[in-house]
């Protein structure tokens, strides 16, 4: 009885050991986020509209790209670009339709990473938070605006479009070079993480060039301390907020 009372032990404890063995979830190695991305049939079609908005478009692209140039050039181009209503309009129209390709390239690079986007799987939900997160940093920006630029400065019509506005001269820009370095850095079969570093070096520096050229604007009418502080309120401000929100949140 003592030995087959042993036996029986030694048997339930190999049982046990063994059944914890064979049912231990053995852990996966996690796909990278590029390859999930693209993997995603919701993608591909995104990706195909995008690319359509952009080709129908891409007359008025072209007509437009002068004026642009001309901003990147000197802070007068702005002035100019909101001295004629054709101009400002076609521009306008061209950075909303930019405005999509944008979405998807910071969608698919990761270039805004906050935690909370994680939290969706489904691409119209996490574009659809990129679009919140957009509009959110356009309103901060717009109110700064609202608040700062008083009638103290004495601002022309032009001038004060150009500063309010200037940022999407550069915006436009950015996206056609960005989509240009996508293009060319996806050929030569470059990394996402390094994509993602170019796309976030071009879009620092436009960003960069937009702040200078409005503070050439503002000191004309005012002090190089004063623009820096307008600056300050007007574009840092904005920008920290957005930055912010996506280490923090």
């Amino acid at each position: 009885m003592a030995k087959n009372g042993e036996g029986r032990r030694r048997f339930i404890i190999f049982a046990v050991v063994n059944f914890g063995t064979l049912h231990l979830p053995v852990s996966q190695p996690a796909a990278p986020v590029g390859a999930a991305w693209a993997d995603a049939p919701e993608h591909a079609w995104i990706l195909i509209g995008t690319a359509l908005l952009v080709l129908f478009n891409i007359l008025e692209l072209y007509k437009l790209m002068p004026a642009m140039l001309g901003c990147l050039l000197r802070s007068r181009g702005n002035l100019e670009v909101e001295h004629s209503i054709s101009t400002a309009r076609s521009r306008n129209v061209c950075a909303r339709i930019l405005f999509v390709p944008f979405l998807v390239a910071v969608d698919r690079y990761c270039i805004y990473d906050a935690a909370f986007l994680a939290g969706w799987d489904e691409p119209w939900m996490r574009l659809g938070e990129l679009v919140a997160v957009g509009a959110a940093f356009l309103i901060l920006r717009r109110i700064q605006h609202a608040l700062l630029l008083g009638r103290r400065l004495r601002l022309d019509m032009d001038s004060l479009r150009a500063i309010t506005r200037g940022l999407l001269n550069y915006f436009i820009c950015f996206t056609i070079l960005m989509m240009l370095s996508i293009s060319i850095l996806y050929m030569f079969k470059a990394s996402d993480e390094a994509i993602r570093l170019v796309i976030s070096g071009e879009l620092a520096a436009f960003w960069l060039l937009s702040v200078v050229r409005e503070g050439q604007i503002l000191k004309q009418k005012c002090g190089g301390l004063t623009t820096f502080l307008y600056l300050c309120g007007l574009e840092l401000l904005p920008a920290g907020a957005l930055i912010a929100s996506a280490l923090i949140f």
